[in-house]
């Protein structure tokens, strides 16, 4: 049975790029935004930031628009985006959706764009957010663009944020440069935990295979691309847990998020059995290898703190003995054409065929809301 008031932990806004023109004028330059060609014609602006347009290809300078659909991109044809609030519930409505998470930013950010240009971009965009939700934080949880490249600033922006009754807290789904196990993200981490705001990580293209000059595009490369991104999420999780900052801040939640749900039981299983192992340790080449700074299994940690979102992932549900209910989380991935918008409540039934009515609600509705604050 589909629980009658769904609630989507992944689901797709944009601010309008109009919100642009509240910049200064010499940050504006390093945004997405639509400005006024000589003919007077609206012309898209690509900036310093990937769009999703962009990143489906759906886009050029000419044709990317100014509505909600051109700025949130890859749209499904069913779907209807709007800046209204409460039109856009109406449309999630139209899907059996009642509360959401609501994603804006999702990828890391090009070290081009100064730290001061950014920091004042999320605090427009986290104004508009309070704005224009603030009368649904009952069903919706905004969640909270951060000037990640900046930590102090970061952890500035979530408690003002926070205090406005915004989230989760909205990072790439990992950084290369700068690993989430790095003693410079801990203020953050702390923060996060203080607040009890989740923070979310989107899949973001941090581990997709690279296409450039003299790398070719090659056939699958797109789905075969997703599978390592979604799979690199166990990475991740793997940072936050071995390196004991899991351990450190018990009201830490970390949602990793459209990068299904499969591999985490695999991930739990893996890391358990080597951390038990302790051949490596008795060889003592711990300086090299790098210690755990934890005492007991991780899995400990990844069922407390931990959560993944899926669309279709009858294989994390029959994996759910291993990983616990309470870390799977269910997604529509409003409004995107991989998404379930609007056939979820068929996926639901499919998926879900054979599982306790009690246990479908709990990752369809039951665990968004308690970790993101939802009232249904």
């Amino acid at each position: 049975m589909v629980p009658e008031r769904l609630i989507t932990a992944d689901c797709h806004i944009a601010p309008p790029y109009e919100l642009i023109n509240e910049l200064p004028e010499h940050y504006r330059e390093f945004f997405p935004r639509i400005e006024k060609d000589e003919n007077g014609r609206d012309v898209f602006k690509a900036g310093h930031i990937v769009t999703m347009a962009m990143m489906t290809g759906e886009g050029t300078e000419s044709d990317i628009t100014a509505d909600a659909t051109g700025a949130v991109g890859n749209v499904v044809a069913e779907a209807h985006p709007s800046f209204d609030a409460a039109e856009q519930l109406a449309d999630l409505e139209r899907d059996g959706v009642y509360g959401a998470v609501l994603i804006g930013r999702i990828t890391d950010m090009p070290n081009a764009i100064p730290a001061d240009a950014d920091t004042t971009y999320c605090k427009v965009v986290n104004d508009w957010l309070a704005e224009t939700w603030g009368p649904y934080l009952d069903r919706v949880a905004p969640g909270i663009h951060l000037p990640f490249k900046d930590v102090a600033a970061s952890v500035a922006e979530l408690e003002r944020a926070a205090g406005m009754g915004l989230r989760p807290a909205l990072l790439p789904d990992g950084i290369f440069e700068r690993p989430y196990y790095m003693a410079e993200w801990e203020p953050l981490w702390e923060a996060a935990d203080s607040l009890r705001i989740p923070i979310t990580m989107h899949v973001g293209g941090l581990r997709s295979p690279l296409v450039g000059p003299g790398l070719m595009a090659y056939p699958g490369r797109q789905d075969i691309g997703w599978y390592m991104q979604c799979c690199g999420m166990g990475e991740t999780l793997g940072w936050m847990t071995y390196s004991g900052v899991f351990e450190r801040y018990p009201n830490l939640h970390v949602v990793m998020t459209e990068g299904y749900a499969g591999w985490l039981a695999f991930a739990m299983q893996f890391y358990d059995h080597h951390f038990s192992q302790s051949r490596l340790h008795d060889l003592g080449i711990d300086h090299i290898m790098g210690p755990a700074k934890i005492d007991v299994h991780p899995s400990y940690y990844l069922k407390r703190q931990a959560h993944a979102t899926f669309m279709w992932d009858p294989l994390a549900i029959r994996s759910r003995d291993i990983t616990g209910l309470d870390s799977l989380l269910w997604g529509n991935d409003y409004p995107h054409h991989e998404g379930s918008f609007p056939f979820s409540a068929e996926w639901i039934e499919k998926q879900f065929d054979g599982v306790p009515a009690a246990e479908v609600d709990q990752i369809c509705r039951g665990n968004a809301a308690e970790i993101f604050g939802i009232k249904v």
